[in-house]
This record gives C-alpha cells, structure tokens and sequence, in this order.
C-alpha cells in the first residue's frame, strides 16, 4: 500500500510538472490603425487669425510676422487684445507647419531665393501704415505746404523731410519694435532701435531727393529753353515744397 500510495503521488507530482501546452493557434498580427486628428488651436476659435492681424489669406510668413510685431506694439496697453493676437499668430503658425508636413505648402520667394544677393537691399519695401498714422502725418505736411504757400522758403522743403524722418521711425518701430527689457535682449533686438531711426532717415533723404528733383521740372524747362514761365518765382519754390512734402507722405503711408 506504501508503494501504491508513492506511486500515486508521483503519478500526481509528475503530472503537475508537465507543462500545459495551449492548442489555440495565434492568428498573424494585425496593425491597429488609430485616427489622427490635427490639432486646432482652442484659444480665440471663433476669431478669424487673418482678421485680428489684419493681412490678407495668401500673406507669406514674413507679413504674417510684421502684421504680429505690429499688433503687439498697437494693443500693448490691451492684453485681451495681445492674448488674441498671439492665439492667431500661434494658430497661422500651426497651420503653416501642418501644411508644410503634407506637402501643401510653397516655398516663400523669400527662402527660395535667400541666397541670392539683392539689388538694392535699402530699396523703400511695401508696407500701408494705420490709417491713424497716415491722417496724423498727411495733415501735417498739408499743413507745412500751406505755410509754405504763404512765407515760400526752400526751408520748409527740410521741414517736411523732418516730419517724414519721424513718421519713418515711428512707422518702423511699429514693424519692427525695440526690445522692452534691454538686459534680456538678444544682440539682434539690441540693435532695432537704432537700425530703425537709420532706416528712417536714409527714407526721408530719399523722399526728399526725389520730391524736389521731380518738382523742379518747371525750373529746369525755364534754364534750358531760356523762357519765362507765367508764374511768379514763389511758385516754383512753393512747387519744391509741395513734391517733399507729398513724396514723404507717400513714404510714410505706404512704404517702410
């Protein structure tokens, strides 16, 4: 019976030990394939981002950076406003790098050809002022052209040259703002202000020039056919006035 009982209880001990093995058979694996879904910026969702910069659909990333400096620098004193304008800066941003993963997007002019030297890197560039900026400085070269009417003096050609050389500057510390902290800032922003007040005069010499050069025509007809034109001297300096005025009007309202 001791044999028997042994026997069984190694019979039981060498069954346990046996290792189970399963007869399912595990089909080939399968890929499990999870939606991706683009993430949209939630901060000012109902707000249009081309809108509140104030730049058209087809703006490339370098307007769509000036159109963000310059609305910081407008809204500084507003921050509900400077919290949208980020949101739609931030959400164009995403847009362009979601674009740019998928292959939809063009190369911008401006990187496509970056290594390529430019003609005239100090050239006037295109950029409208606010409409705030354009009246301000449009009444006051009509102003100086109307003193200029009453007391004609080649002076008051300089004069507007000064006001167009402040709207310059104001105009491009708006594109391009200085830094607040000068401590924290980078060498590139370091340098704004002062590049910006260059830009401006370099401008407002170029306005000049080309207003008053434009203007004397009436004078220079007079010197070389040996003529009297029917007007008096006064008129021809009024007329040098009137083309610095105008040119850095147009300077200020619509170039940078």
């Amino acid at each position: 019976m001791i044999i028997m009982l042994a026997g069984r209880s190694f019979g039981l001990h060498h069954s346990a030990a046996k290792p189970v093995v399963s007869q399912a058979r595990l089909g080939a694996p399968q890929l499990c394939r999870v939606p991706i879904r683009p993430v949209v910026c939630q901060a000012a969702a109902s707000d249009d981002p081309f809108q509140v910069l104030g730049i058209k659909p087809d703006a490339d990333q370098q307007e769509i950076t000036r159109a963000y400096n310059r609305k910081r620098y407008e809204h500084r004193n507003n921050t509900s406003m400077i919290q949208k304008v980020e949101a739609a800066h931030g959400q164009l941003v995403l847009s362009a790098f979601n674009a740019r993963l998928q292959g939809g997007k063009t190369i911008p002019k401006s990187i496509k050809y970056a290594d390529r030297e430019p003609l005239f890197p100090w050239r006037p560039k295109r950029w409208d002022a606010t409409p705030k900026i354009v009246m301000i400085f449009g009444a006051l070269q009509l102003g100086m052209l109307a003193f200029s009417m009453q007391a004609p003096n080649v002076s008051k050609a300089m004069a507007c040259m000064l006001i167009g050389i402040a709207g310059n500057v104001m105009k491009q510390n708006a594109i391009f703002p200085p830094p607040e902290d000068p401590d924290m800032a980078t060498e590139e922003e370091s340098g704004r202000a002062g590049r910006n007040f260059v830009r401006g005069v370099i401008l407002g010499l170029m306005a000049t020039f080309s207003g008053i050069l434009l203007f004397s025509f009436p004078e220079y007809v007079q010197q070389i056919f040996n003529i009297t034109l029917p007007v008096p001297p006064s008129a021809i300096v009024t007329l040098k006035v009137a083309g610095s005025a105008i040119f850095n009007w147009v300077m200020t309202a619509f170039y940078y």
